[in-house]
């Protein structure tokens, strides 16, 4: 049961995000970082009356004009019991997203992020079969300040939020 919940709570950490008129490919939120840039993010939910927590610290290891190689170093604690932890490397593509979300809603908010009051742009929509909504800043290697999905094969209400980032 755990290690299906992490995948899926995975998946949508790879999320694709483009609009109709807009772009925001995850590439773009990578791009304009150097590698060796990271953000860590923390994930909540609840499945089968347990809480689960997902920490992600994904790094740029590499930039070029046609795709970036993200490192995703990925530990889950469940019920209160650490699992054994994940690393992956994943390559984005500049013009190509592999779930893209079909954005609804968009605008812009400041939030706190991890302390810190920042401007933030967020977009809302469909993703697969899940509801999403994401806050996104430049200042964030990636982009994602903080999120909520639910549905789908998302057990309850998944809460994102940048713990952590460093921007080289």
């Amino acid at each position: 049961m755990n290690t299906s919940i992490a995948f899926v709570v995975t998946a949508f950490l790879s999320l694709g995000l483009q609009a109709k008129d807009k772009e925001y490919v995850e590439y773009t939120w990578w791009a304009a970082h150097k590698p060796g840039s990271w953000v860590k993010l923390k994930m909540e939910t609840e499945a089968a009356g347990q809480k689960i927590v997902v920490e992600a610290t994904h790094t740029l290891l590499e930039v070029s004009p046609e795709k970036a190689v993200v490192e995703r170093k990925t530990k889950v604690t469940a019920a209160g019991v650490e699992q054994p932890g994940e690393t992956e490397k994943e390559e984005l593509a500049k013009d190509k997203d592999k779930d893209p979300i079909k954005i609804e809603k968009e605008g812009d908010e400041e939030i706190e992020v991890n302390g810190k009051k920042m401007p933030c742009h967020w977009i809302q929509g469909t993703q697969k079969d899940a509801k999403v909504k994401f806050w996104l800043s430049k200042e964030i290697p990636g982009g994602i300040a903080k999120g909520e999905a639910s549905g789908g094969e998302i057990p309850g209400v998944l809460k994102i939020s940048a713990a952590g980032w460093e921007k080289k």
